[in-house]
């Protein structure tokens, strides 16, 4: 009687520990929604990659009656007009549908309409329209913009919540990797392209891109809901207000801005404005930007993973000081390129590494899209179309790489009182 009780007790000993190593096992891997979210991010970032890469080229075609440098100029501003008045549209657009009908129902719209306007892109009769060509990039600009107004944040919150309850600075460097690779092959292909100097091969360049949205979209099409969305009740979906929400979390928002601004900001004057500011001084092959960007994919990583140690706020905060420090002293005495986009991307990733996992924090989950997609299009609209263009006209009219390194080393300090006061205030830990 006894062996047969200790028979039972052993069997039900090992059947209690079975269960317990399959639900750490679960637990450890990574849902397939998670991937598919982080592909969408390759995809959507090379999309919007690359005609920022491919313009030098472009230029040359739908501004051909104007000099080198006002037609890069005026390439640029295109980019301006779909970041400040078509983005925010799209976020606030996606952004209720994200809190009403669910995570993954904003990704399959903006996914396949953003893979649709990169396509066209790659299809328009540049030398039919003549000078009137840049009307017609200007018209998909602005859609593209409007998509990745949902596309964007939306692949970042669903990818994240389905990693529910994995380090969440980790999970965030991640996923900015994922898109860091889209990057990396929209400046790859773009500068192949650009060394040919061949136009079927920059068409070839928006073609790829349309597949790969196509591809997310059918791989979205088979993901189910993020469990956070889920398990919210059906009366906390009814009362979705945009305006009443910008109220009621205005300060949030503001600070999400500011944050997120920041990242908009070194993004492009780490990748698009010292490339052009150096090509007159040094020989710029285009490569140079995709050797900086494998320092950015595995610095953002460690980044993340350094986060989840020291806290993601406070490495926000490190990375935006050492930024203030650095821009303008690098920008007045550093003359390789290489160099200054390495050391500052280095400071950038404890920025942007860490950032989406500190996102989803600042909002909960009934008003996660609205207010992250809310922040990011006002981001958008004030930093991410201008930066290339302002410090273009302040390099065109002082030829001093300091003084457009203030611009962004001011708002980097900006960024440090905020999080200097979030850090000691607590108000960063809104429940994952």
């Amino acid at each position: 009687m006894y062996r047969n009780d200790y028979g039972v007790k052993m069997q039900e000993a090992k059947m209690t520990n079975a269960v317990k190593i399959s639900v750490t096992e679960r637990q450890a891997v990574l849902p397939r929604e998670v991937w598919v979210g982080w592909f969408s991010s390759l995809v959507e970032a090379y999309n919007m990659a690359i005609y920022s890469f491919t313009a030098p080229f472009l230029s040359k075609l739908i501004f051909s009656q104007e000099t080198a440098w006002t037609a890069v100029f005026f390439s640029y501003c295109l980019l301006f007009l779909g970041s400040c008045f078509f983005y925010p549209l799209g976020a606030a657009y996606y952004g209720l549908i994200g809190d009403r009908r669910g995570r993954n129902r904003t990704c399959l719209y903006s996914t396949f309409g953003l893979a649709v306007a990169t396509g066209l892109m790659g299809l328009v009769p540049i030398h039919f329209l003549g000078s009137w060509a840049w009307v017609l990039f200007c018209f998909l600009i602005c859609l593209q913009y409007f998509f990745s107004g949902g596309e964007y944040s939306g692949s970042i919150v669903f990818s994240l919540e389905h990693a529910e309850g994995k380090k969440r600075g980790l999970m965030s460097g991640l996923s900015c990797l994922f898109a860091v690779v889209g990057l990396l092959l929209a400046n790859g292909c773009a500068a192949l392209s650009l060394q040919m100097q061949n136009e079927h091969w920059v068409r070839a360049c928006f073609l790829l891109g349309a597949g790969g949205g196509v591809l997310s979209y059918l791989l979205k099409n088979h993901c189910r809901e993020t469990p956070a969305f889920s398990s919210l009740s059906k009366n906390s979906l009814e009362s979705m207000e945009l305006f009443s929400l910008i109220r009621s979390r205005w300060p949030r928002i503001c600070g999400t801005v500011l944050v997120i601004g920041l990242f908009f900001i070194f993004a492009s004057f780490i990748f698009l404005f010292l490339p052009l500011a150096y090509a007159d001084s040094v020989n710029i092959t285009g490569f140079e930007t995709f050797q900086s960007m494998i320092v950015y994919g595995i610095c953002l990583v460690i980044a993340g993973w350094a986060a989840d140690r020291i806290g993601v706020a406070k490495m926000i905060g490190i990375g935006a000081f050492l930024l203030a420090l650095s821009t303008a002293l690098l920008c007045l005495y550093c003359t390789d390129l290489l160099l200054t986009q390495i050391v500052l991307t280095v400071f950038a990733c404890m920025v942007i590494g860490p950032i989406h996992g500190w996102t989803l924090r600042q909002f909960e989950v009934q008003e996660r899209c609205r207010g992250i997609f809310i922040s990011s299009a006002i981001a958008m609209a004030l930093f991410g179309g201008s930066t290339v263009p302002i410090c273009l006209l302040i390099f065109e009219k002082t030829h001093s790489l300091a003084l457009c390194g203030i611009y962004p080393a001011s708002m980097s300090f900006l960024t440090f009182l905020y999080l200097k006061g979030q850090v000691h205030s607590k108000l960063d830990f809104v429940h994952f």
